[in-house]
């Protein structure tokens, strides 16, 4: 089979690599749709240890079954699916209280963890557990339904937040886990929706997500924040980048008392105004994969609730996927959401 093979820091190649063949209790599943995500990019830069070349990356994917390993009984060949990416052990302390998002010994399909490598859907065909699969009804595209995943962290966030029906909340960062994150709080009833970012076309499509307010943090944030609050500051913050600059401006904007939620991962260490933070009494959550919000989230795609298919900015064919990564860590692509394809 033909996969984008990741080797190193700005180094990935579409090549032939052997077609794997399904264990007992594995499916192999012809892949028809994967997402580009910012761990990827991450990865492609050099400054993501959880992409250890030679890899095939890609996490947020569907497609179709295409070969069962012996004993399935809960698939066949012809499903359209998508796959439950975290391959949690289910023996460790924090899966048996419920938080396999955080199992120490998983492997994440497309990623490296500290239980080793697992190549993911960058390919014709991906191996993945049977008891993964997600179904899925065929009534929305693959493109859409790979979007599944990465909806599944913003779905995961607000249910970090707890009730946000009639609240008031930034989301820093629009990217596209911003963007879905903004989606999901339209749908869930965020009273006032305020997104922030650098770019200004982001900021465009965060108002046609579901935003009441769009600002761009090149000016005078906290002032536009305190000026739509009253001079309260929001009830809620997303911060879906997650470098030094978002986490301590954050602190100004929202309200005493309030919650930061922490969604971006793209800075590992930085200077925090801990004191600061304290004596506002602010509660901070931080947010990592997901747990039952992936079936969440195709249900909500499949019901048309979130019309996720509004961030996919471009579609290519897999075999220009080397083009396409030193395009997206360019400065200067345009796109948002990037989806490859097979066909």
């Amino acid at each position: 089979m033909k996969a984008l093979v990741f080797y190193g820091a700005g180094d990935i190649r579409y090549e032939e690599v052997e077609t794997p063949k399904p264990s007992a209790g594995d499916v192999l599943v012809k892949v028809k749709a994967v997402s580009i995500c910012g761990s990827d990019l991450a990865g492609y830069r050099g400054g993501n240890p959880m992409r250890v070349g030679p890899l095939i990356m890609g996490h947020e994917f569907a497609g179709e079954v295409a070969e069962l390993g012996e004993g399935v009984t809960n698939a066949k060949i012809g499903d359209k699916v998508s796959v439950y990416t975290n391959l949690f052990c289910g023996e460790c302390a924090a899966c048996k209280a419920g938080l396999t998002n955080i199992c120490d010994n998983r492997y994440i399909i497309g990623t490296t963890m500290k239980a080793g490598s697992y190549n993911g859907a960058m390919a014709e065909y991906v191996l993945a557990p049977a008891d993964k699969l997600l179904p899925l009804s065929g009534k929305r595209t693959f493109a859409q339904y790979a979007l599944a995943e990465p909806l599944s962290t913003g779905l995961r966030a607000i249910r970090r937040a707890g009730d946000i029906s009639g609240k008031t909340v930034a989301v820093v960062g629009c990217g596209p886990i911003g963007l879905l994150t903004i989606m999901a709080l339209k749908h869930f009833g965020a009273k006032v929706i305020i997104a922030t970012d650098v770019i200004d076309k982001r900021l465009e499509m965060a108002k046609e997500c579901g935003a009441t307010h769009i600002v761009n943090s090149k000016g005078d944030l906290v002032a536009f924040i305190h000026e739509v609050t009253d001079d309260v500051g929001v009830d809620i913050l997303f911060d879906a980048v997650g470098i030094q600059s978002t986490v301590n401006q954050g602190l100004d904007i929202v309200r005493l008392g309030g919650e930061v939620i922490w969604v971006g991962l793209a800075q590992t260490k930085f200077e925090f105004e801990y004191k600061h933070a304290a004596v506002r009494e602010l509660t901070f959550k931080g947010v990592y994969l997901y747990i039952t919000e992936m079936e969440e989230g195709i249900e909500l795609i499949e019901a048309g609730a979130i019309p996720v298919e509004k961030i996919i900015t471009a579609e290519y064919h897999m075999s220009k996927g080397p083009r396409i990564f030193e395009d997206l860590v360019s400065g200067f692509a345009k796109d948002i959401k990037v989806i490859l394809t097979n066909d």
